[in-house]
Order: C-alpha cells, then sequence, then structure tokens
C-alpha cells in the first residue's frame, strides 16, 4: 500500500502543478488580454485625434473659402452698383437726347409745314 500512497501524493502533486499551471495560464491570457485593450484603446484614442484634426483643418479650409466667397460677392455687389448707377445715368442722357431729337424733329416739321 506504501507504493500507492506514494502514488496517490504524486497525483494529488501532479493535480496541484496543473492547477497551478493553469492559473498562471489565466493570469498570462489576462496580461496579455489587458495589454491587447490597452493597445487597442490607443489606437482608437489616435484615429479619434486624427479624424478631430481632420475636422478641424476642414473647418479652417471652409472658413477660408468662406471668407473668399464673401470677398468676391462684395466685390461684385459694388461693381453691381457702379454698373447700375452708370446705366442710370445713360437712361437719363437717353431721355435727354431723345427729348432733344423730338424737338428738332418738331422744329424741321415746322420749318417743312412753313415753306409749303
Amino acid at each position: 500500500m506504501g507504493s500507492f500512497s506514494g502514488t496517490s501524493s504524486g497525483a494529488s502533486t501532479v493535480t496541484h502543478v496543473s492547477e497551478e499551471l493553469q492559473a498562471l495560464l489565466m493570469e498570462e491570457r489576462k496580461r496579455k488580454r489587458k495589454v491587447s485593450n490597452r493597445e487597442s484603446a490607443r489606437r482608437s484614442r489616435m484615429r479619434k485625434k486624427k479624424h478631430l484634426d481632420d475636422l478641424t483643418a476642414e473647418l479652417t479650409q471652409l472658413r477660408e473659402d468662406n471668407h473668399q466667397i464673401i470677398m468676391s460677392l462684395n466685390i461684385t455687389s459694388q461693381r453691381y452698383v457702379h454698373v447700375e448707377a452708370e446705366n442710370s445715368v445713360l437712361r437719363a442722357q437717353t431721355n435727354e437726347l431723345s427729348c432733344r431729337l423730338q424737338s428738332l424733329e418738331d422744329i424741321i416739321t415746322f420749318l417743312q409745314w412753313k415753306q409749303w
């Protein structure tokens, strides 16, 4: 029976070593999972930061574009006001010349009528 007790003690030691090995393996898996999760979180933060940087750059570009459009619109509006003023002057001159022409035509008609 002594050999059985030795075997029983050996089996108990193997079981104990096996349990310790499993515990160590589980701890190693936990550690690897933590490292993996930290790395994943780091990559996620980097993607988020890049996305924010990209949006910030796009916002800056859009603001610059908007400023250029506003400047162009202001210049175009000033040109429109200037052309509209010139057009108004030309209309007034056209009316004045039309009136003069009509007066000259009336004088010619009167002189022609008087000759008859």
